[in-house]
């Protein structure tokens, strides 16, 4: 019940005492179950390497007792955790042998949900038509077993694909998004709301209209922050420098990202630590600070690098390449022009 509502920290406290209560009992089975639910909670909470290890441990119990659905289940709930955390080729792997188990098991709920993940995953690849095909297979899955929020974040989910690519009509992807978010209204599911919300102020602030993504963004920040979902709330503050920079506020924008940037470190999630370096480069390069941009883009390829997302490392010597170029340092600039 606690789960459901977001109230985590009550959730937390209930599924330690179960945990107590069925290490007494030797019910491994129940032991497990809790552990597993207890990762989950971390998870909401983007406290990634709680949930990691606590899910692992979970994953050993049931592969110990024999239980196959919980391993799965446990697989499922760790490529999330990569995914959320970047590690994008480990996610896809844990991703596909758990759908592989859930639709051997005949499990329609958790397969779908695995093709929910793995759609996501190739959306922050850019990898549009994968993403796609798998959004529509879990959308029709969710469907079938008439899950209204599968449904919804399935419509979400489209939304973000379309809005992502330059050659859709952006009130497309505004048009698919608010249907979601009315779905999400009419299960009384806030958190999906919420994400709405922000997806439609960074729909706003892609068009140029800035007030009302502010607005929108803020809003969304506050829910986010009240559901303590630092993820999502880190997401919003990074958007909202985006909006400041564009607006050349950059003392607003600069204290917005490093916001976003502490945020993002404390939950390990390296992607959004390099974008908050990216979008610091560019502040410091706009004001001439160009020492500091070129520290910032530095840190940023490094991490980019090491997450492997090759495209952003590109764009990151590209910039390089201009800031040395601004500093009169041709040698660098050409050298860093070459490797992007």
């Amino acid at each position: 019940i606690y789960y459901s509502q977001t109230q985590y920290e009550k959730a937390i406290n209930m599924s330690l005492q179960a945990q107590k209560y069925f290490k007494k009992s030797e019910n491994q089975w129940a032991q497990a179950d809790s552990m597993r639910w207890l990762g989950d909670v971390y998870y909401m909470q983007d406290r990634y390497k709680e949930a990691s290890e606590t899910i692992s441990e979970a994953q050993q119990l049931f592969q110990k007792i024999g239980n196959e659905l919980g391993v799965a289940e446990c697989l499922r709930r760790l490529g999330d955790i990569y995914r959320m955390q970047g590690r994008n080729d480990e996610a896809i792997k844990m991703l596909s042998d758990a759908l592989k188990q859930f639709q051997t098991f005949g499990n329609q709920a958790q397969a779908a949900e695995c093709l929910l993940s793995l759609g996501e995953l190739y959306r922050k690849q850019q990898k549009y038509n994968e993403a796609t095909e798998m959004i529509m297979k879990a959308q029709k899955q969710f469907e079938e077993i008439r899950d209204k929020k599968g449904v919804a974040d399935c419509l979400q989910t489209l939304g973000f694909i379309y809005g992502d690519q330059a050659h859709y009509d952006e009130a497309v992807a505004s048009e698919i998004i608010s249907e979601a978010q009315q779905l999400f209204y009419q299960i009384g599911n806030e958190l999906g709301v919420a994400e709405c919300l922000k997806r439609l102020g960074d729909i706003h602030r892609m068009q140029g209209r800035n007030d009302e993504a502010i607005k929108m963004i803020s809003d969304a920040s506050k829910q986010f922050q009240t559901f303590g979902n630092q993820m999502q709330a880190a997401e919003c503050l990074w958007s909202l420098g985006e909006l400041y920079r564009k607006q050349k506020k950059y003392d607003e924008a600069t204290e917005m990202i490093m916001k976003a940037q502490k945020q993002f470190e404390e939950i390990g999630y390296k992607r959004g630590v390099a974008d908050c370096w990216l979008i610091l480069g560019y502040i410091y390069r706009n004001q001439a600070q160009y020492n500091e941009a070129v520290g910032m883009f530095s840190n940023s390829q490094r991490e980019y690098e090491n997450i492997g997302r090759i495209v952003d490392v590109a764009v990151c010597y590209q910039y390089l390449g201009i800031t040395h170029r601004l500093q009169d340092q041709h040698e660098q600039g050409k050298e860093a022009f070459t490797k992007a």
